[in-house]
């Protein structure tokens, strides 16, 4: 392979390695963002309700405190849903709660932001403000049937989402496998090759013309072989 196709490959890997160390900038969809300030100030939250009964992302962590916090909920899916945060701190909602034990919940300890959506496509959009004390929070969906079938999730704020918290993934903020950087990547790998590959091909092309055009003038072959020697004129 020439130059210029190493030279191609190296500018692909160059490449690819700073879209890995970019992390999650080229997700298609930020979960959250907020400001450098631990407490206070402002914070944005994204959260879709997808198919199959999930919410993406499902966990969301280290909001800051006493912040106004808005949250966009899209719904993804045909079927309408809810977004509902608990209010009762560092409970884990068990997993066979039925839609009125839920209400019930929620009436004895009301929720720090609730929404809903009804259909593909609808956006609900709205605000809260966090808790001034560091702790994590559930969050379901409260439409009938939706929360057993794994619809739920957890918020933290002033601390990540502990690791035994574990909702039914349907996806993530920045997925470790088969995320966009990963297909990017990829992608910018398979053009590299390809492009190698046309490059050496046209060089060789064209070697193999002058080789021709060379042996047609002068009756040899550049390898050295003999060449076909001139025809002689008709009498």
């Amino acid at each position: 392979m020439g130059s210029q196709a190493l030279s191609g490959l190296a500018l692909v890997v160059v490449v690819g390695f700073v879209l890995s160390s970019a992390g999650g900038s080229l997700s298609p969809r930020a979960g959250l963002s907020f400001d450098t300030q631990p407490t206070g100030g402002s914070a944005s939250v994204s959260i879709d309700a997808v198919s199959n009964f999930g919410y993406v992302p499902d966990t969301v962590g280290n909001l800051p405190l006493s912040a106004t916090i808005t949250v966009t909920f899209t719904d993804e899916d045909v079927l309408p849903h809810t977004f509902n945060i608990s209010s009762r701190e560092g409970f884990q909602i068990p997993n066979n709660y039925t839609a009125d034990q839920l209400n019930r919940l929620f009436s004895e300890y009301p929720a720090l932001y609730a929404t809903s959506v009804g259909y593909q496509g609808d956006v609900s959009v709205g605000n809260f403000t966090s808790p001034s004390t560091p702790g994590w929070y559930e969050f379901v969906c409260n439409e009938s049937g939706h929360f057993t079938e794994g619809m739920y999730g957890f918020i933290a704020f002033g601390e990540p989402v502990p690791s035994n918290l574990t909702p039914p993934h349907h996806g993530s903020e920045i997925p470790t496998t088969g995320s966009p950087i990963v297909a990017v990547v990829g992608g910018l790998l398979i053009v590299g090759i390809l492009a190698g590959v046309l490059i050496w091909r046209r060089r060789r092309a064209r070697l193999r013309y002058a080789s021709n055009a060379t042996e047609r003038t002068d009756g040899t072959a550049p390898s050295g072989r003999p060449g076909r020697p001139p025809r002689e004129p008709s009498p």
